[in-house]
């Protein structure tokens, strides 16, 4: 097998003719990547695992709060739960969604564009 330049899609592409072809294998040319998006999501995803991490910590810590919390999601109370996380003190207030089985919750930046992270949290009571 021996690689070679081949004319195709009006650009000179790397082909490899193989003896027992009679086509060449075109080599796929991946464009130069920019990270910088990727880096700016990563970064804007620590400030929600913060979150995260303070409603986590409030949960595992407060016997109270996670009693408060399960009452009230098996009440149906969606407000209560909301006012609840907001007394944590965080920054962003998770969309919370419950079943009988468990708690999840939802953080991203809800009104900040661009849209570029999301974490979701999922918890089980049962």
């Amino acid at each position: 097998m021996y690689q070679a330049l081949f004319y195709h899609r009006n650009t000179y592409t790397p082909a490899a003719f193989h003896p027992y072809l009679h086509y060449p294998i075109y080599f796929r040319e991946f464009p130069e990547v920019n990270p910088a998006k990727f880096i700016d999501s990563a970064k804007d995803t620590l400030i929600l695992l913060s979150d995260a991490e303070a409603c986590l910590k409030q949960l595992a810590n407060s016997y109270e709060f996670s009693k408060n919390v399960m009452s009230a999601a098996q009440l149906s109370k969606t407000d209560t739960m909301e006012q609840l996380f907001k007394s944590i003190g965080i920054k962003e207030t998770p969309k919370i969604s419950y079943n009988p089985d468990g708690l999840t919750l939802n953080f991203d930046h809800k009104n900040n564009p661009p849209h570029c992270c999301f974490l979701s949290v999922q918890l089980r009571w049962r």
